[in-house]
């Protein structure tokens, strides 16, 4: 078995969540994927197709190479499909890892976009009521930025904070003016 083979291991990816099929779980299940593939030296398998055979009349090294990379394609491909909800195991079994998840992607990421639009209306839309919870407010604002930056979108914290002042109620007058003044 080669090295790469051995030190390969997809437990812990495969411990998560499946990819559901619709998708819903897209962002978090190719985050974990990269991170995985990151840091097993492994995240070439998804910047491009593995490509052709090297020819017959090939060096033995470039042959070898071509091998080991072989190797680590079959091995993320077969990772993936593990971690694929099963009608999405049939519907990908014929795919290479870099095709795999390039038309996973394409699938899933226009869901993204629209979960960002939403909840970035969310975000710069909400208004506390009078007489709420401020904390109860702040916690809903912040799990807006922590999905957002989920999805791809970090809003700086100095906007962040701008906004959550400004989602207070009048009654907060005096105090937002006091922290701008700070």
């Amino acid at each position: 078995m080669s090295k790469s083979v051995q030190a390969f291991n997809f437990g812990a990816f495969l411990e998560k969540e499946k990819l559901k099929s619709s998708g819903s779980n897209f962002t978090d299940w190719h985050r974990s994927l990269q991170i995985l593939l990151t840091g097993c030296k492994k995240s070439y398998v998804l910047d491009k197709p593995l490509g052709d055979a090297p020819a017959d009349k090939a060096s033995q090294e470039i042959k070898d190479v071509y091998e080991s990379r072989s190797d680590d394609y079959i091995i993320v491909k077969c990772g993936i499909l593990q971690s694929l909800e099963a009608d999405l195991q049939k519907r990908f079994e014929f795919h290479g890892a870099y095709e795999m998840v390039e038309e996973l992607k394409t699938m899933f990421q226009t869901q993204d976009r629209a979960e960002r639009y939403e909840i970035s209306e969310k975000f710069f839309t909400i208004k506390m009521e009078e007489h709420s919870s401020v904390s109860e407010h702040a916690i809903k604002m912040t799990g807006y930025t922590q999905r957002l930056e989920q999805l791809g979108c970090k809003i700086p914290e100095e906007l962040e904070t701008d906004r959550v002042l400004q989602s207070l109620p009048p009654s907060f007058k005096g105090f937002v003016l006091n922290y701008n003044m700070s």
